[in-house]
């Protein structure tokens, strides 16, 4: 019988297991429904160039005998912020002020598509909210994606259904509140 030991680490974003990590983001997103060949480049650079500098950035890796399986990463929305503003304008004021005045963005979660379903998704969101002081939780995931599945189970109610760009994918926007 062989046993594995699943860890869940923060980190900083550079060095092996910061690739590792970007390495799972691509496979994952490369995958259907994205199909993305090309999206861990992009990712890698928003997380050096901008996001790393955010409140309350944390990145964190999942580890499962040593090797990394997944990826997470968020810090806490404000105006002026692309993703924030453009989910504000959807939402309304009211549901803004309810959902997006005090919130942790979960910008990314990616696992590695031959470990998936495994609880690794699970356990890299619980550990990034932990502890947080915002008062919401809030992210947005393809509708043709697994992903809201995972998230409703993990509380997160559907705030609205939304578009980034003309024609583009619909989205979820979904929320939780945070003890």
């Amino acid at each position: 019988m062989t046993t594995t030991t699943l860890r869940i680490r923060e980190i900083d974003p550079h060095g092996p297991l910061f690739e590792g990590a970007i390495t799972v983001y691509g496979d994952a997103f490369a995958e259907p429904p994205y199909s993305d060949l090309d999206r861990g480049r992009e990712v890698r650079a928003r997380i050096r160039d901008t996001h790393r500098h955010r409140t309350g950035f944390r990145f964190l890796v999942a580890e499962l005998d040593g090797a990394v399986c997944g990826m997470a990463y968020g810090y806490r929305g404000a105006d002026g912020q692309w993703w924030h503003d453009a989910v504000a304008r959807w939402l309304g004021p009211q549901k803004t002020a309810e959902w997006l005045s005090h919130a942790y963005e979960i910008v990314e979660v990616a696992v590695a598509p031959t470990v998936q379903r495994q609880g690794i998704g699970t356990a890299l969101i619980t550990a990034l909210l932990q502890d947080r002081p915002e008062r919401t939780a809030v992210l947005s995931t393809r509708t043709d994606s697994r992903a809201h599945q995972l998230y409703h189970r993990l509380g997160f109610e559907y705030l609205a259904e939304m578009t980034f760009t003309p024609g583009g994918w619909p989205f979820y926007i979904m929320g939780r509140r945070l003890p």
